[in-house]
């Protein structure tokens, strides 16, 4: 029985379709690293500027964490009645709209606002990056394809850290209205070129029984990743159909329609990705709450924000060549040496404080990078089709959740003493070992979907 892998890896193969998918959807988490790193450097500008209180400055990062979780949530169900094509088009042009507004607003009211809407329409979007790139790359390719997204977050990042250069004096002032708009110009250019050259997949096509488009556009792929034209025989094409109709009977067996990613057969698993996507969101947002005000306190300027970015990228492209090794890295060895390194540096920083301030909140960011582009690529490989973007999305959602009140407890952590939260971090990281002792099966260079025969 051939399955769309097969044609994927004997007649589609990897080409300009494929890179051409990851330079769009890789805008938007180009622009992920943007929003993450500027959202910390914002609320610190906006505290002096507007003279907040501590609740005010919680609120604010909380605002924009729920509209995320909220996003995520739409994603989940949306994209699958929709398409991933449709929903990341609408969703990218609604960002650029509310990027502008939120550079020209004049109260605290109106910025609380306009972070809660923006993180719903980009929290809708952003979790389609992955969803896009496991389902058009083959699986020996998939892991270096989902990293790609990783590295183009950090970049998104080293972008911020030359515009903040430009535009502010330091961590606490500067004109934020300006590089907000600056910040805007990578979505939008995302939201344009999705109009025209992002394609619905393939997989979309086949789950939704709309074989006749799925055919045209495997065809189209061939030619422009071979440009000859080998395009599909009626045998395959029946063979293609065969499959799907399996996978969809076994899907009905399953009940995922009535029990999505909590059926019997994913309800496991699920929980496991929950685990560990809480406990990484509660580890990322001390970094980016925390890391201005520790600059700060240590009299760090701007340009150690962009020496540390640019070694978080650095690393980034090492963890690239080994992803897809099964026998050198692969998922599960990732996520448990990405836990360790957090355990070993978050107790570091708090025994020996600003004496290795900068080497410890590196390290944490190498583990967090590592982990959400690992995490990423585990929950689309984890779940069939049918529920691939709801999986993802839902963890997505899931773990900025937890992060909603974080703001809450690390803001006073922080007043109590600076580094009492990597204390309590250092604590979580040793459940997120644990639980990923406890994941089974490691789908590095795997098939996206298989039988069980198979």
């Amino acid at each position: 029985m051939i399955s769309f892998d097969d044609i994927l890896e004997n007649k589609i193969k990897t080409g300009r379709y494929q890179f051409k998918t990851l330079g769009i959807v890789g805008l938007v988490e180009f622009c992920d690293g943007i929003e993450y790193a500027y959202m910390s450097i914002l609320v610190a500008i906006i505290q002096k500027e507007w003279e907040l209180n501590q609740q005010q400055i919680a609120s604010l990062g909380s605002s924009f964490l729920l509209g995320m979780v909220i996003g995520n949530c739409i994603c989940a169900f949306l994209t699958d009645i929709i398409g991933r094509k449709t929903t990341f088009t609408i969703f990218t042009g609604l960002s650029v709209f509310l990027i502008y507004f939120t550079s020209i607003c004049t109260s605290y009211n109106q910025m609380i606002m306009l972070r809660l809407m923006f993180g719903i329409v980009f929290g809708t979007s952003y979790p389609l990056g992955y969803v896009f790139i496991s389902e058009v790359t083959e699986p020996r390719y998939r892991g270096r394809f989902g990293y790609s997204m990783g590295v183009l977050f950090v970049i998104g990042k080293i972008y911020l850290a030359f515009l903040c250069i430009f535009y502010l004096n330091d961590f606490t002032s500067g004109n934020w209205r300006g590089l907000i708009r600056v910040n805007g110009i990578p979505v939008a250019i995302s939201f344009i070129l999705s109009l025209f050259y992002l394609k619905e997949t393939v997989r979309y096509y086949l789950n939704q029984r709309e074989y006749k488009v799925a055919f045209e556009q495997i065809d189209s792929t061939i030619h422009e990743n071979q440009k000859d034209t080998d395009i599909l025989t009626e045998e395959e094409k029946q063979g293609l159909i065969n499959w799907q109709e399996k996978q969809i009977q076994i899907n009905q067996e399953q009940e995922l329609n009535r029990f999505g990613i909590l059926s019997q057969n994913y309800k496991y698993i699920t929980f496991k990705i929950w685990i560990l996507y809480i406990l990484a969101n509660l580890q990322n947002m001390s970094i980016y709450l925390l890391m201005p005000f520790l600059f700060a306190n240590n009299n760090s300027n701007l340009s150690s924000m962009l020496f540390m970015f640019i070694l978080e990228l650095v690393f980034a492209l090492l963890l690239y060549v080994f992803i897809d090794d099964p026998n050198i890295g692969g998922r599960k060895m990732v996520i448990g040496y990405s836990s360790l390194i957090l355990v070993l540096a978050n107790a570091s920083l708090y025994l020996f404080r600003q004496h290795i301030l900068f080497f410890g909140l590196l390290l944490i960011k190498l583990a967090c990078r590592a982990l959400f582009s690992t995490l990423g690529l585990v929950c689309c490989e984890s779940y069939p089709l049918q529920l691939r973007s709801q999986g993802t999305a839902i963890a997505f959602g899931i773990g900025k959740t937890t992060s909603i009140p974080s703001p809450f407890f690390l803001f006073p952590l922080f007043y109590i003493d600076p580094y009492l939260p990597f204390a309590l971090m250092s604590i979580l990281s040793i459940i997120m070992i644990i639980t990923n002792y406890l994941i089974g099966d490691d789908k590095t260079m795997k098939p996206l979907e298989s039988h069980k025969q198979d």
